[in-house]
C-alpha cells in the first residue's frame, strides 16, 4: 500500500456518519460509494451508502437515491435489506443500512451454475420479497444477480431499489424511456409500454435461467439486439442449455419468461407458491441450511462458520455437497458412504436426500 493510499484509508477510518464510524470501503458505483461501518452505540456492523458529489449535482440521481431510501423505509421483510437511517451531512446524503456478510448471486454464478434446489430456494425468497414490495405498490425494475446477496446464515437479501417505481407516484423517467439493465428487462420495459408488478416476474425468470445455466437467455452484440430478442421472446429453452434442471422447475422459468404479461404468473406470490411446491418434493432440510451448505461447498464460508449455523440434524447436508468435490485423499469412498448412511439414518429427523442428490453419490460408488 502506498503512503497516499494508507493516509486515505486512515482518513476513512476516522470518518463519522451520524452514530456510525466508517471502517472501510466496500464498493463504488457511478454515483454512489458504499462503506462498511460500525454503529458505535449498538456495536452493530452496518453498510453506509453515500451519494457522491456528482450524484448530488444530478437531479435524477438525487431523486433516485431519495426514492430508494423511501422504498426501503416502507419495507419490513427478512429478504429485503433493512434501512436504519438517512443522514444528511455537509450537503451529502448517506443511507445507513443492514450489512450483508456474504457474496452476491452474481459472484456465485460466475463460479458456475447453481444446483436446481439452491436456485429454487433463492428464487422463492426473491419472489417473497417482491410480493412484499408489490403489496406496497413498489416495483423494483432492476432485478438482477448483482442486486441479490446471500448472508453467511443462509438468508437471501434483495437490495438496490434505486430505480424502483412507486405506482402511486409520478415516474422518475419520462414515459416511453427504458429503465433497467438491458439483459434483465421485460418486454414492456424495452418497448416503453406501461408496466406493472409482472415486469419483476419476468426479470426473476431471467435471473433463474442464468442461475441454473450460467448464461443469460437474452444476449446480443448491442443493446438493440438484446432488446429485439426480449421483445420477440427469442431464447434457447432452458433444458437445452441445462439438461439437469428438473422439468417442473424449467416450466416455472418458462412461464415467468412469457412475452405477454398475462401469460406469466399473475403475481409474485403465485410464482413463490410454485417454487415452494417444487422445493417440497426436492428438499427436506431447512432452506437456510441448504444455502449454508452450498456456500461452504463454494468456499464462501469456513467450516467453523458453516457449523455455527447448522443444527445436529442438518450436518448431513454438508456431506452431500462435500461428495461433489474432487477427492483430495484416498478416503473419498469413506465420505461417500458416510453421506449415504447419514441420509438413510436421518429419515426420521427431517433430512432427506432427493434423487438428484443421491444419484451422484451412487455413481461415485460404482466408479
Amino acid at each position: 500500500m502506498t503512503v497516499a493510499a494508507a493516509e486515505k484509508s486512515e482518513r476513512i477510518r476516522h470518518r463519522k456518519i451520524g452514530a456510525c464510524r466508517v471502517l472501510g470501503e466496500l464498493g463504488r458505483g457511478g454515483m454512489a460509494l458504499v462503506y462498511r461501518g460500525l454503529h458505535e452505540l449498538l456495536q452493530r456492523e452496518v453498510a453506509i451508502k453515500e451519494l457522491l458529489p456528482e450524484g448530488q449535482r444530478d437531479q435524477e440521481a438525487l431523486s433516485r437515491f431519495r426514492r430508494e431510501a423511501l422504498a426501503l423505509a416502507a419495507f419490513r421483510h427478512q429478504n429485503i435489506v433493512t434501512l436504519y437511517d438517512l443522514v444528511e451531512k455537509n450537503d451529502s446524503l448517506f443511507m445507513v443500512m443492514e450489512y450483508v456478510d456474504g457474496p452476491t448471486l452474481h459472484g456465485l454464478i460466475k463460479d458456475g451454475p447453481l444446483p436446481p434446489d439452491v436456485a429454487a430456494v433463492i428464487g422463492a425468497r426473491i419472489a417473497s420479497a417482491l410480493d412484499h414490495a408489490h403489496f406496497r405498490r413498489i416495483i423494483h425494475r432492476d432485478l438482477k444477480p448483482a442486486n441479490v446477496m446471500l448472508t453467511k446464515s443462509g438468508e437471501v437479501k434483495l437490495m438496490d431499489f434505486g430505480i424502483a417505481k412507486d405506482v402511486s407516484l409520478e415516474a422518475l423517467t419520462q414515459q416511453g424511456m427504458a429503465v433497467g439493465t438491458p439483459s434483465y428487462m421485460s418486454p414492456e420495459q424495452v418497448t416503453g409500454a406501461p408496466i406493472d408488478a409482472r415486469t419483476d416476474i419476468f426479470s426473476l425468470g431471467v435471473l433463474l435461467y442464468e442461475a441454473l445455466s450460467g448464461t443469460r437467455p437474452f444476449v446480443g452484440k448491442t443493446a438493440g439486439e438484446v432488446f429485439a430478442r426480449i421483445r420477440d421472446g427469442k431464447f434457447t429453452p432452458l433444458q437445452k442449455v441445462a439438461p439437469n434442471v428438473p422439468p417442473p422447475l424449467a416450466r416455472i422459468v418458462k412461464r415467468a419468461l412469457s412475452v405477454k404479461p398475462e401469460a406469466r404468473f399473475p403475481d409474485a406470490a403465485a410464482m413463490r407458491r410454485e417454487l415452494d411446491l417444487f422445493l417440497a418434493h426436492e428438499v427436506r432440510v431447512s432452506h437456510p441450511a441448504l444455502l449454508v451448505a452450498f456456500l461452504r461447498y463454494r468456499e464462501k464460508l469456513t467450516e467453523t462458520e458453516a457449523l455455527a449455523h447448522l443444527t445436529q440434524q442438518e450436518l448431513g447436508v454438508l456431506d452431500v455437497f462435500a461428495t461433489k468435490k474432487p477427492a483430495r485423499a484416498p478416503g473419498k469412498l469413506k465420505w461417500v458412504l458416510a453421506a449415504l448412511t447419514a441420509g438413510i439414518a436421518a429419515a426420521g429427523t427431517g433430512l432427506y436426500l432427493s434423487q438428484s442428490q443421491w444419484a451422484p453419490l451412487l455413481e461415485q460408488l460404482t466408479r
